[in-house]
């Protein structure tokens, strides 16, 4: 009967094996306890590094995005600001060693080579442009009445201009019709200083200038060495090819151009839609 009653508190279908794997199992447990908690840390580890690649992916987007929008904002200026004559812009190296040891053809008393010079030098003052070039531009101006075009002019001739004006109203009793017509008011005289400092400061140069002694308590400026120059050979060749020809204003206005009561005397007419 001890036996039975012994037999009797062992658990139902229990065996001396149950007995030794009910002492196991808690080493059991504790083994996948510790390769849940690892496999945890892995998939928390792997979730960071997923998290920290999105991170760096949306920065790599936006940073992508914003200068894609800044190209073509950018290319939209470019094509705003388009001229025709780009196709004749190239720079080559200009060397100036001998810069304020000769007089310019441009400057000096005022005598018949300095005008021609100046005259020369701005013969190309009005250009006629096609159509096609105006359209690019989105620019309108005054038709040329034999329909070749329309006519423009370059803002390095306008600067040109304005220096040869300031270079007459500093001796306008020798240019006495150019004093009748105005051009040296103040008003003109300070429209053509701001006209030069824009071009300055548009197209500035930046080539490196130096001083030199000239005494013991005195230095002068140096522009020694080369200088990166627009070709102004092959700017002018360019002009010279679209040039108008022309006498005076007056006449080139009453000639030359669609006068200013009849229709179509500004186009192209698409633009003025």
């Amino acid at each position: 009967m001890a036996s039975i009653k012994h037999e009797e508190k062992i658990p139902f279908l229990s065996s001396e094996d149950d007995h030794d794997d009910q002492k196991v199992r808690p080493r059991q447990n504790g083994f996948w306890k510790n390769r849940s908690a690892a496999a945890h840390g892995i998939l928390l580890v792997v979730q960071l590094l997923l998290f920290v690649l999105n991170v760096v992916f949306l920065i790599s987007n936006i940073t992508y995005l914003r200068a894609r929008n800044d190209t073509v904002s950018s290319n939209a200026s470019s094509m705003r600001a388009f001229s025709p004559a780009e196709s004749a812009l190239e720079y080559i190296i200009v060397e100036e060693d001998n810069y304020g040891h000769h007089q310019s053809p441009y400057t000096g008393e005022p005598r018949p080579e300095v005008d021609q010079a100046w005259s020369h030098l701005l013969r190309s003052t009005n250009l006629r442009i096609t159509k096609d070039e105006m359209i690019k531009m989105n620019k309108t101006s005054l038709t040329l009445k034999d329909g070749s075009g329309y006519v423009g002019y370059l803002e390095a001739i306008h600067m040109l201009h304005c220096v040869k004006r300031l270079y007459q109203s500093h001796n306008p009793d020798h240019y006495p019709e150019q004093q009748r017509a105005g051009a040296f008011t103040d008003d003109h005289f300070y429209h053509c200083l701001d006209v030069i400092r824009e071009g300055i400061m548009c197209n500035a140069d930046v080539a490196i200038n130096t001083l030199l002694w000239d005494g013991p308590s005195k230095v002068k400026g140096a522009r020694p060495g080369p200088r990166k120059c627009t070709d102004w050979g092959r700017l002018q060749a360019w002009a010279d090819d679209k040039t108008l020809a022309e006498k005076d204003l007056k006449t080139f206005l009453a000639t030359a151009v669609v006068p200013f009561d009849e229709i179509g005397s500004v186009g192209p007419t698409e633009l003025l839609v």
